[in-house]
Formats: C-alpha cells, sequence, structure tokens
C-alpha cells in the first residue's frame, strides 16, 4: 500500500497547487506543471485535472482523486524520457514540413486535376515517397476524368478613358483569346431569354459585362478567432444527434430541391447565362468578365468555366475580377463613357491522356497476423488554379508526408 500512501500525500498537495494555477495565466501554469521534477504519468494526471478545473472554476473533487487512483496501479508502463526528447527533437527541430510544402505551392504552382502543375507536384510526391524508402511508390490511374487545362498567360486592361491593369483570373476549361484583342467594354442586362435578344449581332470584338452591382459589406471580423474556455466547454458537452450516423437525404426530396432551384432566379440566370455565352461564342466576341462579394482585398476566387470531358468543346472565356475593378468598369461604362479594353490570354488543353491519377506509396505490414490488412491515410493533392492551393489542400497533403516520413 506503499502507493496509495504516496498518492494521497501527492493529492493533498496538489490541491493546494491547483488552486494557485487557476488564477495564474494559462500558459504559465502549464510551464509550471510541465517543469516539475515528478514522474511523467503524475503530470499529465496534474494537467488533465488542472484543465478540468479551469475550464469549470472548481477544485476537483476526492471522487475524482478516486477514479484516478486505479489509473495509478494499472498503469505499469515506464516512460523513456530520452524517446520523449527524440520525438520532439525530430518534431521541431528536423522537420521538413515547410520544405514539403514549399514544394507543392511555391516552387509548383497550382495543381488543377490533370493539368501541368498537378503532374509535377505527384512526380515530386512519388520521387520523395520513394527516397524514403516506401514501397511500391507510384502514380496511379483511377478512371477517366476529362482534359487538363493549363493557364500560359494573362493580361487584361483598360486602356480608356484611362489606363488600368486588372488583376484577373480567367475560370478553368475556358478558351484564350487567341493573342492580343482590343475591344470596348458591352453592358449587358441579363434579365430573360428573350431581352437578350436585343443584343444579337452586336458582341463581335466585345467584352462583356453583366449589369449587375456586386454591393461589399466590410467587415470588421477577424479571418480567424480561437475558441475560448466556454467555447470548448460547450464543444465537450455536447451530445450526438439521434440515430448517430448521419442520415442519406431522400432521393425524393433531393429532387424537389432541384426542381425548386431550376425554377428560382438562380436557375434561370445560369440558363439565360449559357445561352449568353453561345451567342457571344458564335459572333466573335472577346469574353466575358465576371465577379462576386467574395473576390476582395487582392483575393480573387476562379473555379471551374464549364464542361471538361474529353467530347466536350472549349467553354467561351470567363474572367473573374475582383469587385474592386469590376465595380469600376460597370460604373464608367453605364454613365455613358467608353472603356475601351486589351485582352491576351493563352491557354492549353490536355486531351490526349484523360485519366486522373492518384500517388500511392506503401509501408509494408510485418506482423504475422494483421500484414495484410490496410490502413490508409491520405490528403488530396490537387488544387485550383487561381493560387498555390495552400490550404486546400497542400497543408493536408504536407502533414501526411511528414507523418509517412516517420
Amino acid at each position: 500500500m506503499e502507493w496509495l500512501h504516496s498518492w494521497l500525500v501527492f493529492s493533498t498537495a496538489s490541491q493546494s497547487l491547483i488552486l494557485y494555477l487557476i488564477k495564474i495565466e494559462n500558459a504559465l501554469a502549464i510551464h509550471i506543471i510541465t517543469r516539475l521534477k515528478w514522474d511523467v504519468f503524475i503530470k499529465l494526471v496534474l494537467l488533465y485535472h488542472y484543465k478540468i478545473c479551469r475550464m469549470k472554476k472548481i477544485l476537483f473533487s476526492v471522487l475524482i482523486l478516486v477514479f484516478s487512483i486505479p489509473m495509478i496501479s494499472i498503469s505499469q508502463e515506464v516512460v523513456d524520457a530520452s524517446v520523449m526528447q527524440k520525438i520532439r527533437e525530430e518534431g521541431l527541430t528536423r522537420s521538413k514540413v515547410m520544405d514539403i510544402a514549399f514544394n507543392l505551392t511555391d516552387k509548383n504552382g497550382s495543381r488543377l486535376t490533370n493539368s501541368e502543375g498537378y503532374m509535377r507536384a505527384a512526380n515530386y510526391a512519388k520521387e520523395t515517397l520513394g527516397g524514403w524508402g516506401m514501397a511500391n511508390a507510384v502514380i496511379d490511374p483511377w478512371g477517366e476524368f476529362g482534359k487538363g487545362w493549363d493557364l500560359q498567360k494573362m493580361y487584361l486592361a483598360m486602356t480608356a478613358p484611362y489606363y488600368k491593369p486588372l488583376l484577373a483570373w480567367p475560370k478553368t476549361w475556358t478558351a484564350g483569346t487567341k493573342g492580343l484583342k482590343k475591344g470596348n467594354l458591352l453592358v449587358i442586362a441579363l434579365k430573360d431569354s428573350a431581352a437578350l435578344m436585343a443584343y444579337k449581332g452586336k458582341l463581335k470584338g466585345k467584352l462583356i459585362i453583366i449589369d449587375q452591382l456586386n454591393v461589399y459589406k466590410q467587415s470588421f471580423k477577424a479571418d480567424a478567432v480561437r475558441y475560448t474556455d466556454e467555447d470548448l466547454a460547450k464543444m465537450a458537452a455536447a451530445t450526438p444527434q439521434a440515430g448517430g450516423r448521419r442520415q442519406p437525404t431522400d432521393t425524393a426530396q433531393m429532387r424537389q430541391m432541384r426542381e425548386q432551384f431550376a425554377r428560382s432566379g438562380a436557375g434561370a440566370s445560369m440558363r439565360v447565362t449559357n445561352i449568353l455565352k453561345t451567342m457571344a461564342m458564335e459572333e466573335g466576341a472577346i469574353g466575358m468578365i465576371s465577379s462576386s462579394t467574395r473576390n476582395h482585398d487582392g483575393t480573387i476566387f476562379s473555379q471551374g468555366g464549364g464542361a471538361y470531358k474529353g467530347t466536350d468543346p472549349e467553354n467561351f472565356l470567363d474572367m473573374a475580377l475582383g469587385i474592386e475593378d469590376y465595380n469600376t468598369l460597370l460604373r464608367i461604362a453605364k454613365s455613358g463613357t467608353d472603356v475601351s479594353i486589351e485582352a491576351d490570354v493563352k491557354v492549353k488543353f490536355q486531351d490526349k491522356d484523360l485519366q486522373g491519377y492518384n500517388v500511392i506509396a506503401e509501408i509494408p505490414g510485418t506482423d504475422p497476423t494483421l500484414k495484410d490488412e490496410v490502413v490508409m491515410i491520405g490528403a488530396h493533392l490537387d488544387s485550383w488554379q487561381a493560387g498555390t492551393g495552400s490550404t486546400d489542400n497542400a497543408a493536408g497533403s504536407s502533414v501526411i508526408f511528414s507523418l509517412l516520413q516517420y
């Protein structure tokens, strides 16, 4: 019973300690606990009780102490401090996670599926994993995806009534301009297909802008926030919804939602936009520009511009702008002032190999009983074209790489 005597002595001392710790700054309290010259397990138990006490603003009860006693008696594992130190050193001083992220983003560029950028990243992943000694590192086809698309040049500027360079990103799988094109901005009120006929025969050599002023409401809320103790307490106290697993959506309900969308203004607007693009392509318009309230402060979201199957034709050029530039152009043009535009967009379609590819590597099992079982970890390697895909999802891919490194 010597261990029980030691534990009770520790319990008495730790109550006074925790009473002091919950009154001081959180970071300082944790620093004090980790520097104590006690057994690692005891410090972990103390940290656990400290966090519970700080969250609930109470001292831990005798009941918690009673439940903790069996944990001490059952646990016989001796923590190897030297091994723990080696793990910390690997993670804090020899980690390659930032170098991996650099190779996937800054050095490689965007990674649109089936593009040259994606294949550069895939080859880097294969060579890196193989170089670390992983078995069967391959770029593996998973099935038909569609055409690849790469942006090779992007230039857009207003040249009159004065010169203004414009930051724009063409949407994926849209065509280029086939050289430098000059023309005027044409404002189109996108009401319905009947009203659209008023513009028939007037689109050649024009850059189209839709008469839709995007109103951006400035937000003073931080882009990211940390959870408070109260937020974490609510999350910890949350109970799972009845039924446990998420129930699949009823197909009849999904069909009803699609029909409702088709009847809504959004569905109608999409149909009219497609009619406009077809008409503009037939008449020889330069392209069109678009925006949304997400595109502001230098960040532009530019994603899919149309179909990408091997048999699909090229889509009409559609360039995404920030709302600041978009609204400026629209206001000038609607004032009756001629707006002259220059555009030079060069893209490259890849339609020889329509397969999509994964990067796969293996760490073969060695346990006689479990070696044929599979544990799979992964992250998606591809990204959209208007950035380096750092958060979507080079960050996840880099973490997976770092885990496999060891």
